[in-house]
């Protein structure tokens, strides 16, 4: 039995995979607002594991659903768009938690939404070659 790579996954299976990630995270961005967190993300570095994850399997599921596309190619290098989209609004969100009461502003949050996006978007197209 031969294996089919990542590129042959149905459509509709990546933007599953979108949708329940992203519903996940809504759910705990919504919990952090409203301070209600579980007592595991006060342990020391478990918020950035879950950036780093969370972001990361975002960009991994985006990337496929959107084919991979590249937003620009510079110097050779493609883009992925799906990163794009997923780090502008989180650095745009993490921008705006210095201005609410609940929520701090971190450059280390959005450092590890970088890192969770660069190697799983790296995995997903290794994976599809």
């Amino acid at each position: 039995m031969s294996e089919r790579p990542l590129a042959f996954v149905a459509p509709w299976r990546w933007w599953a995979g979108v949708l329940v990630i992203g519903a996940i995270a809504c759910y705990f961005t919504m919990l952090a607002y409203a301070e209600r967190l579980p007592g595991a993300f006060r342990l020391p570095y478990f918020d950035k594991c879950v950036h780093f994850a969370t972001s990361g399997m975002l960009a991994f599921f985006l990337d496929g659903a959107l084919r991979r596309r590249a937003l620009f190619v510079v110097s050779g290098f493609a883009v992925p768009l799906a990163a794009a989209v997923i780090l502008v609004p989180a650095g745009i969100e993490e921008y705006l938690q210095r201005y609410a009461v609940a929520r701090t502003s971190s450059v280390w949050d959005f450092a590890a939404d970088v890192a969770g996006v660069v190697v799983l978007i790296t995995l997903s197209r290794r994976a599809a070659q």
